[in-house]
């Protein structure tokens, strides 16, 4: 079959047709999707640097198992069981799924309703619902519903979903890097921010430029148990405490006929809770295959949420939390300009080891978080510029600008309010009102896709070109 007949094919492939009309490319990636670093020891040290720019594995189990009632103990189990997870869903979505570079990790979305859930309804419950919404999110991607949406999400939109997620991080970031305010959190931030410049800039050239592309990596280790540990910031008790291996095992908390139950009002709010996860996925799609240098196809949608479900699943018979995709990761992708997935592979093999060595897992922990913090507005700065890049790619029309400026708008100061000036009737709203007024990401997913709906659909006739 001929080039040009492949590509006809390809064409009338409802599942390989492009998200938008556009196809920015942000970056010219050193290691696109598909291609292999040259040594086994590159492979490592990039896919290790992926495993250490999040700390959400770690608290968002506990803040579960904390509604769940149960201690510390329990809880640094949960942590254990999930990074397991996070390994096994990952490699589902590199080699079976959209095959995109994405690490998969404890939703934010889904805990929050699974820390209400578990509270009115049980642990049984809970679980019951976590095994049903990711039976549904799998089906959701299966059935290739999830194409339709992508003339709900151009280029604009999927722009300014991109930049909202890096300012929800960096908002993050920054209050990890503060901390207290003690002068010890000042000089670890400091000190890390500046050798990530040095060695990011001043490196190119040695090594064939693999100390600049690890620059991330070198950084936390260095400041985080070198610096770190000369100041005495290092809870090295923790990494003592814990045992060098520990499997998970299956169904540690009972299982469909043996314990789980199925109760409707737990299925819908962890499914809330799914939704918004799903959402956030969608854009977290988006902006990899920026950074990629890769088209954004229709089948990067359902496959990815297809094998996103299924990981739910896998994840939750090793006691696992429901996993989604991480955003800080794209960071590191647009930072380092190693896209590969087979690196990400790696990625997960280094997961699947933290969840089999509580010891290992530990170690992560014990690294100050005000170091992790200052790493992240690093990356959180390469992905609000990613989606400035993916914005100034669409098309230069006034509707656009309005779309741009308002969803920002409406996705930075709600949040903020309904945190701050209205906290009190916000905490007495149910999970999914609360979703919708406090996630950054979901709010600019909404607005963006409602004024890009009112804005280029209904009235597109209106629209007028902005001169350049």
């Amino acid at each position: 079959m001929s080039n040009a007949e492949l590509n006809k094919n390809a064409v009338l492939d409802p599942q390989e047709q492009p998200v938008w009309e556009e196809n920015p490319r942000i970056v010219k990636p050193i290691l696109g999707i598909d291609d292999k670093p040259n040594t086994w020891w590159e492979s490592l040290l990039y896919g290790w640097q992926h495993t250490l720019v999040d700390i959400s594995p770690f608290v968002l189990p506990l803040l579960v198992a904390t509604a769940a009632g149960l201690g510390p103990d329990e809880g640094a189990v949960w942590v254990s069981r999930g990074l397991f997870g996070m390994g096994l869903a990952t490699l589902l979505q590199t080699t079976f799924g959209n095959k995109l570079p994405i690490i998969q990790g404890p939703s934010a979305t889904v805990t929050g309703a699974l820390t209400s859930v578990v509270a009115l309804y049980g642990m049984p419950a809970m679980w019951g619902a976590i095994l049903v919404g990711g039976i549904i999110e799998m089906l959701l991607g299966a059935t290739r519903v999830l194409g339709v949406l992508r003339k709900m999400f151009p280029v604009v939109v999927s722009g300014v979903v991109v930049m909202s997620i890096g300012y929800s991080l960096g908002r993050t970031a920054v209050g990890w890097m503060i901390g207290d305010g003690s002068a010890s959190n000042f000089i670890l931030a400091a000190a890390t921010i500046l050798l990530i410049f040095i060695l990011q800039f001043t490196t190119k050239n040695i090594a064939n430029g693999i100390i600049s592309r690890g620059s991330i990596f070198f950084s936390i280790w260095i400041i985080g148990l070198g610096l770190a540990g000369v100041m005495g910031k290092v809870d090295w008790a923790l990494v003592a405490s814990k045992p060098w291996f520990a499997f998970p095992g299956f169904f540690p908390y009972g299982g469909p006929g043996f314990g789980w139950k199925f109760v409707g009002g737990a299925i819908i709010g962890v499914f809330v809770g799914y939704l918004g996860s799903i959402v956030e996925s969608i854009g977290d799609y988006a902006a990899t295959c920026a950074v990629s240098g890769e088209t954004y196809r229709v089948k990067h949608m359902n496959k990815g949420i297809m094998a996103e479900g299924l990981g739910c699943i896998i994840a939750s018979i090793f006691g696992g939390i429901p996993v989604s995709s991480y955003t800080q990761n794209i960071g590191i992708i647009s930072t380092t300009k190693i896209a590969s997935r087979y690196v990400v592979k790696v990625s997960a093999c280094i997961l699947l080891l933290y969840g089999l060595s509580p010891k290992f897992g530990a170690l992560l922990v014990a690294i100050p978080r005000s170091i992790i913090g200052a790493v992240f507005v690093i990356v959180c700065g390469s992905i609000v510029t990613s989606g400035i890049q993916l914005v100034s790619s669409a098309k230069p029309t006034t509707a656009n600008s309005f779309l741009v400026g308002t969803t920002m708008l409406f996705a930075v100061g709600i949040p903020v309010y309904a945190t701050y000036g209205i906290s009190e009737w916000t905490k007495a709203q149910t999970p999914l009102i609360q979703l919708f007024l406090t996630n950054t990401v979901v709010i600019a997913v909404l607005v963006g896709i409602v004024l890009h709906l009112l804005l280029n659909v209904a009235f597109k006739g209106e629209q007028e070109e902005i001169e350049e």
